[in-house]
C-alpha cells in the first residue's frame, strides 16, 4: 500500500490524527536524536523527551493547557545543523527534530502537510542510513529491498491504520506506545545497553 495510495489516505487524516502521526514518528525515533545529544555533547535528550512528553499530554489530557508555540520555540537551540558536525549521527538526530517540529506546527499552524513531512523525514533517515551502511548511493529500487526501509514502510502503514481509529486518549498512548518500539528506533538504534 506504500505509495500512492498511502499519501491520499494520510491527506484524508483529521488534524488531531495529522498530529499522532507526525508524534509517533518523532517518538520512534527519539533514540537516534539522544544517542547523538549522548555522545556529540550537542542538544538535549531530556529536553526532546519533555517535549515529546508535552504534546503527548496533551493530546490525551482533557484541559491540559501549555503553550505548544513557546514549548517549541524553546526546543530550537537543541536542533542539529548537520553541517556543523563531523558525524553522522547529526542527520538521523535533525529528522526526530523536523518529525517533532511537524507534530507541533499541525496544531499550532495546520497546513495539512504535516503528517506527510513527517513520514518524509523518518523515511529520509532510513535511506540515509541504508546509503552509509552500504558505502554508496542506493537505487530507488534498492531502496525499497532494503530490509530496514521495508520494515519502516510497513510501520507507517501500520500507524496510519492506528490513527485511523476514532479519537480517545487510551487509544493515542496505545499508539505511542506502538511507536516507541521497545526502545528501538527507525535505524535500529535502542538506548538499552
Amino acid at each position: 500500500m506504500f505509495g500512492d495510495k498511502f499519501y491520499k489516505k494520510i491527506n484524508k487524516l483529521a488534524p488531531w490524527q495529522q498530529t499522532v502521526f507526525a508524534l509517533a514518528l518523532a517518538e520512534r525515533m527519539y533514540p537516534n536524536y539522544r544517542l547523538f545529544s549522548d555522545t556529540s555533547g550537542f542538544g538535549n535528550g531530556e529536553r526532546l523527551r519533555s517535549t515529546l512528553n508535552t504534546l503527548w499530554t496533551y493530546l490525551t489530557v482533557k484541559g491540559s493547557k501549555v503553550d505548544l508555540t513557546a514549548e517549541l520555540e524553546s526546543f530550537e537551540a537543541f536542533i542539529p545543523d548537520p553541517s556543523r558536525f563531523e558525524h553522522y549521527g547529526a542527520y538521523p538526530a535533525l529528522d526526530a527534530c523536523v518529525a517533532l517540529g511537524a507534530a507541533y506546527n499541525s496544531v499550532i499552524c495546520r497546513i495539512g502537510e504535516e503528517a506527510i513531512e513527517a513520514s518524509n523525514a523518518s523515511l529520509g533517515t532510513v535511506a540515509g542510513f541504508a546509503e552509509l551502511l552500504a558505502e554508496r548511493e542506493l537505487s530507488e529500487e534498492e531502496l525499497y529491498e532494503n530490509d530496514l526501509m521495508m520494515t519502516e514502510m510497513e510501520f507507517q502503514v501500520e500507524l496510519l491504520e492506528r490513527v485511523g481509529q476514532p479519537r480517545e486518549a487510551a487509544t493515542i498512548l496505545a499508539i505511542r506506545d506502538f511507536a516507541a518500539q521497545d526502545g528501538v528506533s527507525n535505524i535500529g538504534i535502542s538506548l538499552e545497553e
